[in-house]
Formats: C-alpha cells, sequence, structure tokens
C-alpha cells in the first residue's frame, strides 16, 4: 500500500526546492545590484557637478583677487603721482608683487577651458601694456617731465578699463559656467527621481510577479508533499496496526507455550519424581529385606542405583530451577549484595561445619536488581568456589567489586583447583562439566543458571582461572548503586 501511494504521489526533489529559493534569491538581490550601480553613477555624477561649482566659485574668487589687485596698483600710483607721498607706493608694489603668482592660480583654474586660455592670454597682454605705461609715468613723474599730459591723454585708463573689461569677461563665463552645471545636475536630480521611481515600481511588480510564482510553484510542492506525507502516515498506521496484530498474536502464542512450559514443569515435578521416588523406595525394600542374602558387589550396585535417583532428583530440581529463571518476572529494587553473600557463606558454614574456610567480603556492595535471583546467582559463584576449595587446607574465598571505564564489575575469587581456559567457552553451557562428579558433585546447570540471570539484569559475566591457582567469575549488572 504505501510503495502505490509513494509512487503516485511524486515526492519533493529537494535540489528543485533549492533552485528555486536560490532564484527567490538571487533576483531581488540582481535588481538591487542594478540599481546601486545606477544610482552610483548618478551621485559620481552630481559629485562632479558639484566639484565643478565649487571650482567655478574659487575662480570667481580669483578673479575678483586679481581685479582688486589691479585697482591697488592703479590707485596706488595715481595717489602718489597726484601727491607724491611715498606712502601710496606701497600698496602699488604690493599689488605688483602678488599679481604673478595670482594670476598663476587663475591661469591654473581656468585650464580645463581653451576659450578662458585665450582669455588670460589677452589679460597678461593687457597688463603688460598697462604696466608700461605705468611705468613711464612714473619716470616722467620723477624726471619733473610731462607727467600730466600722459595721464589727461587717458592712456593708463583706457588699458586698466581694458583689463577690467577682460576679467568681467572671465568671470561672466565662468558664472555662465556655472549655471550651465547647475542646470545640468538639477536636471541630473530630476532624471534621478524619475529613474528611481520608475526602478523602483519596475522592481517591485517583478518581485510581486515572481514572488507569486515562487510561492505558487512551492505551495504546490507542498500541497504534493502533504499528500505524500498523508499517505505515508496511513501507511505507517496500517503497518502499526499489522504490527500490533502481530505482537498480540505473538503474546498470545508466547503465553500459551509459557502455560505448556508450566504444565511441562509440573509434569516434570510430579510425574518424573514419582517414578524416582518409587524406584529410591524399592531398592531401600531390598536393602532392608533381602540385604544379609546379597552379596557385596549386589549391595554396590544397590547403592549405585539410589545415588542415581538421588543425582536425577537434583537434575530436575537444577532443570526448574533454570526454567523458573528464564520465565519468572523481574522486579527491580535495590539489593544489598554484600548482606547476601553473608547469609549465603552461613549456610555454607552450618552445612559444612568441619571446613576452615577464610571469606573475605567487601561491605556495602549494592545493585539494583530482583533480590530473589540475584540471591540465585550468589548462592551459584559462592557454592561453587565453597566446593572447589574442598581439598585445599588454606581455603580463601572472596567477594568484591572493581569499576573500570565507569563500571561495576563485581568478583568472586577463590584459590581452588581451577580450570584450563582452553575449555572455558563450555563453562556456561547446560550441563557441561569440567571436572569429573566423582571428584567435585553436581549437575553443570549452575553456571547456565547465572548467566541467564545476569543476562536478564542488563550485565555480562566472565571467568578467569589457572589450573591449581584458582578461578575469578566477574559480572556486571545494568544498574549499580554507589
Amino acid at each position: 500500500m504505501s510503495s502505490t501511494l509513494a509512487h503516485a504521489v511524486p515526492p519533493t526533489d529537494p535540489r528543485r526546492f533549492r533552485r528555486l529559493l536560490l532564484r527567490a534569491i538571487l533576483l531581488p538581490l540582481t535588481l538591487l545590484l542594478m540599481l546601486a550601480v545606477v544610482l552610483l553613477g548618478v551621485v559620481g555624477n552630481l559629485v562632479k557637478t558639484q566639484e565643478e561649482a565649487r571650482r567655478s566659485q574659487e575662480t570667481l574668487t580669483r578673479v575678483e583677487r586679481v581685479r582688486q589687485l589691479f585697482i591697488d596698483r592703479e590707485t596706488g600710483m595715481r595717489g602718489y603721482l597726484l601727491t607724491g607721498d611715498p606712502a601710496f607706493l606701497e600698496p602699488y608694489q604690493a599689488a605688483g608683487q602678488q599679481l604673478p603668482r595670482s594670476l598663476e592660480d587663475l591661469e591654473h583654474g581656468l585650464s580645463d577651458e581653451p576659450m578662458q586660455g585665450s582669455w588670460m592670454r589677452e589679460l597678461r597682454e593687457r597688463w603688460r601694456d598697462w604696466e608700461r605705461v605705468a611705468a613711464e609715468q612714473l619716470s616722467l613723474f620723477h624726471q619733473k617731465g610731462e607727467w600730466l599730459a600722459l595721464v589727461r591723454s587717458g592712456a593708463g585708463k583706457s588699458r586698466m578699463d581694458a583689463i577690467r573689461m577682460t576679467l568681467d569677461t572671465i568671470a561672466d563665463e565662468e558664472r555662465q559656467r556655472a549655471s550651465v552645471r547647475g542646470f545640468e545636475a538639477e536636471r541630473a536630480g530630476r532624471v534621478t527621481f524619475i529613474v528611481g521611481v520608475l526602478w523602483t515600481l519596475v522592481v517591485g511588480v517583478l518581485l510581486a510577479w515572481f514572488s507569486r510564482r515562487q510561492l505558487l510553484t512551492l505551495a504546490q510542492d507542498y500541497g504534493s508533499s502533504l499528500v505524500q506525507v498523508r499517505a505515508q502516515a496511513d501507511a505507517l498506521r496500517a503497518s502499526e496496526a499489522r504490527l500490533e496484530a502481530r505482537v498480540a498474536l505473538r503474546t498470545a502464542e508466547l503465553t500459551t507455550a509459557n502455560q505448556e512450559l508450566e504444565s511441562f514443569s509440573y509434569s516434570v515435578s510430579h510425574d518424573l519424581r514419582a517414578p524416582l521416588r518409587a524406584i529410591d523406595g524399592f531398592a531401600q525394600a531390598i536393602r532392608e529385606d533381602e540385604g544379609e542374602r546379597l552379596s557385596s558387589d549386589g549391595l554396590q550396585l544397590l547403592t549405585r542405583l539410589q545415588g542415581a535417583t538421588t543425582r536425577m532428583g537434583q537434575l530436575i530440581d537444577d532443570l526448574l530451577k533454570l526454567s523458573r529463571v528464564t520465565r519468572a518476572e523481574l522486579k527491580t529494587e535495590p539489593v544489598d549484595l554484600s548482606a547476601i553473600a553473608g547469609s549465603v557463606v552461613q549456610e555454607l558454614r552450618q552445612r559444612e561445619p568441619s571446613r576452615d574456610v577464610t571469606f573475605s567480603l567487601q561491605p556495602g556492595l549494592t545493585a539494583r536488581g530482583d533480590s530473589r535471583l540475584l540471591r540465585v546467582v550468589m548462592e551459584n559463584l559462592l557454592g561453587n568456589a565453597w566446593k572447589f576449595t574442598s581439598k585445599r587446607s588454606d581455603a580463601h574465598i572472596e567477594f568484591f567489586a572493581e569499576t573500570a571505564d565507569g563500571v561495576t564489575h563485581y568478583a568472586v575469587r577463590d584459590n581452588g583447583v581451577g580450570f584450563d581456559m582452553a575449555y572455558a567457552s563450555k563453562l556456561f553451557s547446560p550441563f557441561q562439566r569440567l571436572h569429573k562428579s566423582t571428584e567435585f558433585p553436581g549437575t553443570g546447570i549452575g553456571l547456565a543458571t547465572v548467566q541467564r540471570i545476569v543476562h536478564r539484569h542488563g550485565g555480562l559475566i566472565e571467568a578467569l582461572s589457572t589450573p591449581g591457582q584458582g578461578t575469578t567469575f566477574r559480572f556486571t549488572l545494568q544498574e549499580s548503586l554507589p
């Protein structure tokens, strides 16, 4: 169902979405950059116009400066001629010293205008002509000549009027240039305003159109994606329903299997024990009634028969324990492992009070888990250590904890017979024994039970051993208390 819907609705292409998003960003950015370029050009033109206006104003100022120097030179000479007072020559001489520099400044400011350059050449020519007449007048005045006739002839005045007229022409043309530039700047401002408004309108219309188009496209993609997501959600809900039905079915099957296992355990506990009790009872009756007539070999066989029934009963008990461990519900709670270990040690000492065994139990070791199952772990591990140190007079058994990489490892160590690590893979398998039953009794179920309990608590168990030097069992639990 889900695959059919997935093919019916085309999936949204992430690359297509990125392209749409990129275009949505690049278009307005490009338009804004173009507008910025236009504005920069217009602003540059305005700045250039303002600079030219400033230069025109400076030129007019220089013209007035030159005009004033000519006036000072003319009035200074005239005052000296009329009064003979040398004080009138001071402005005349000062103006004469400043005029060359001022004319150079004025000419430099007009260097970009060819017409003004011709006027400057004419101004210099008229200035030299006036200086020649002024020098002649001063010479005649000093020589007591007819200087007054030269003044009355108007030669100096006509030449100064020509200078003033030239300066007026230069100033008029500069004012005309400034006026033209102002008009151009004003026109450029109006054009800039109109272009800016039109450009803004165009950009706004383009952006609105493009944004609407992009939004419609994204909305269609979103609608398709939404349909696809809804279809996938429906398919997921259908899968969840099927999964829940399967889980319910498997749960029912597991419940039935557990009930059958319970029934089987009941049969093992009752139906198999009855024949064993009968065999043991008959053997005991034969021993009591016919024991005097049986040979020593017959009595030995009878003893072996009763021992076999006892071992068979122990094997049935251990199998039932292993089955209960696998099926039992965990009840997690804080557990004092040190206290459990101490209780197990007391039971071992009561069972064999003649044994001289040294125990080292670390106090305060706690964990979280099922106290009943963890007691089974301690009974089996300490019981194994008790059993496999039975042939040592200096038997020593320890229970302690170590921390590695932040994980607590609980350990039971003994100095018993140990085993060859080459056979360690068989250690936790049911019915696997590494020692003969004649040396050390047992069914080979205990360590398998321990491993299943540790695994149910989310932990691991391992064994390290050296023949003749003892064994150490280390195990972890998923939740440990400090």
